[in-house]
């Protein structure tokens, strides 16, 4: 699954809004907007970084790895990642 519809799904189950997530959020430390996780689960920015992932999956209750794996996927070249898969 790709990184915006597993952030996606996550937020959906979890039953919070945007602006609750974003508030959770600067507790961590984090100054992220409804609009840039929108813009985030919607895929028309690029995935989170390592720690904003982990803080999320903190909020969301689901797995940090997961998180960072998909968002891994998208950020590491094509050629790089096809040799590391094989």
């Amino acid at each position: 699954m790709i990184y915006s519809e597993l952030l996606k799904l996550a937020i959906v189950k979890s039953r919070l809004s945007l602006s609750e997530i974003s508030g959770e959020l600067k507790e961590f430390g984090f100054s992220a907007d409804k609009t840039y996780l929108s813009k985030l689960q919607n895929g028309r920015i690029p995935p989170a970084s390592n720690k904003l992932n982990e803080a999320l999956a903190d909020i969301l209750n689901v797995d940090a790895l997961e998180l960072k794996v998909a968002a891994y996927r998208e950020k590491i070249p094509k050629d790089v990642l096809e040799k590391l898969i094989s």
